[in-house]
């Protein structure tokens, strides 16, 4: 861990505002919609919105949240995760606003979209085991100054890889259930029962 991530995760010492050790999210596609939407749910609670795919064709954006909760497991980063999970880290203003705040949370969902988009012309990464070094050189130069600039290239391809292996999965089964160790950095599917 760097110096600077180092004085970030001091100055949360709430265990509120850290990610937590272990959660399962419940991925749930609701059936006799005008069109396919998911909900989520963590610890039998909702977790924002039910989401749909916001898109003209059937792509399975509805699961993206998937990528969110892979990150804060396997990058121990997520401002977005942080926000579903309400472990924001409020005891220090600079970490809440900067770390946790809006410009981050646009940042990841921005990384989202454009690894998102490569994705969908890439059979999403099935089979594939690199990531376009162009990608991670753009998430790379966007996250710069976010305590996550710490990962390497190498970090974020395994994370964006093992959070793919996840979407396919819960768009081939129309949800089911994932859980998440942040501390092992595992994360594991199950179907819906």
């Amino acid at each position: 861990m760097s110096n600077r991530n180092k004085h970030i995760e001091s100055q949360s010492t709430s265990h509120l505002e850290m990610l937590p050790k272990n959660f399962v999210v419940r991925f749930e596609e609701l059936t006799n919609e005008e069109y396919p939407q998911v909900k989520v749910t963590l610890n039998d609670q909702q977790a924002g919105d039910i989401i749909d795919d916001n898109a003209h064709q059937d792509d399975g954006y509805r699961y993206h949240d998937v990528f969110h909760y892979t990150f804060a497991t396997l990058l121990d980063w997520s401002p977005c995760s942080r926000s579903m999970l309400r472990r924001k880290r409020k005891s220090c203003a600079d970490t809440d606003r900067i770390e946790d705040g809006a410009r981050a949370t646009i940042t990841e969902e921005a990384i989202s979209l454009i690894i998102f988009s490569d994705a969908k012309l890439n059979n999403f990464y099935e089979g594939k085991l690199h990531i376009d070094d162009n990608i991670l050189s753009i998430i790379k130069n966007m996250t710069v100054s976010l305590e996550v600039s710490s990962k390497s290239k190498t970090d974020w391809e395994k994370a964006i890889l093992k959070s793919y292996e996840m979407f396919r999965v819960l768009r081939k089964n129309n949800g089911g259930v994932i859980s998440f160790n942040t501390d092992q950095k595992i994360v594991t599917y199950n179907a819906l029962n």
